[in-house]
């Protein structure tokens, strides 16, 4: 595999000669660019390279992975990106708000509304808000508040060495939500933050790792993805995670 091919968003394992011939069926032009088509062969190599792969069976063919967007060269199982994700990102969260001293934190996600994909002719992803009744959302809300919540208190200690730290995982997490309360943390202030409530949205870099993954369809007919990977691409979810927060 090229070496501008190591970090591409998706990578999807196929045959050592699909790999080659796939570039010549119709519409592989609109594959997205961020999708890179892999044999078994290339995965070995990344391991060589110190590539680590989260999956919860052996990698083999017809198994798409997704770039883990918050461990360096890491790759992850698609059909588990959901669950591992908001684990990471929340687990990030709580260790943030604790480094900037927080003595109080409370936090919950909010499953807001979620949309089914399709694809058209020209290779383009449109959106379809899922029509489904009051039980379909009470259901999910309470699945994801009880998955990822948590009510957490510490001794409030705050260091300068936990505040660089906080902001070297802002960055690392990409948590741009946090940067007005790092702000107000600043050690060198005289009137910093006590309280605050906020929100992060937890399904930013699923969507985007799912989408580019939906973009297979574009080469159904070329690419067989069994019926978990389809379900998992073809729904884009919003979820919040309201904290609240008293330092």
């Amino acid at each position: 595999m090229e070496n501008n091919k190591l970090e591409a968003a998706i990578l999807q394992i196929s045959t050592e000669e699909r790999v080659v011939n796939y570039q010549w069926e119709k519409n592989a032009d609109k594959l997205d660019k961020n999708i890179s088509i892999v044999c078994i062969d290339d995965i070995q190599n990344l391991v060589n390279d110190g590539w680590t792969f989260k999956t919860k069976m052996p990698i083999r063919e017809g198994m798409t992975l997704a770039l883990h967007p918050f461990i360096s060269k890491c790759y992850i199982d698609i059909n588990i990106a959901e669950d591992e994700l908001f684990k990471d990102k929340f687990n990030c969260l709580g260790r943030v708000v604790k480094l900037l001293g927080v003595k109080s934190f409370e936090a919950k996600a909010v499953f807001s509304e979620a949309k089914t994909r399709d694809i058209d002719a020209t290779g383009s992803i449109n959106y379809k808000a899922i029509k489904a009744g009051p039980s379909y959302k009470e259901s999910e809300e309470k699945k994801y508040a009880k998955k990822y919540s948590r009510k957490e208190t510490f001794s409030g200690e705050f260091t300068r060495q936990g505040y660089e730290d906080a902001k070297r995982l802002i960055k690392q997490y990409r948590l741009e939500e946090l940067n007005y309360i790092v702000e107000q943390r600043n050690p060198d202030d005289d009137n910093i933050l006590k309280e605050q409530n906020i929100a992060v949205v937890l399904s930013e870099e699923l969507n985007h790792l799912t989408e580019c993954a939906f973009s297979l369809n574009v080469l159904k007919d070329v690419f067989t993805l069994n019926a978990n990977v389809k379900q998992t691409i073809s729904i884009q979810k919003e979820i919040i995670v309201e904290t609240k927060l008293v330092f």
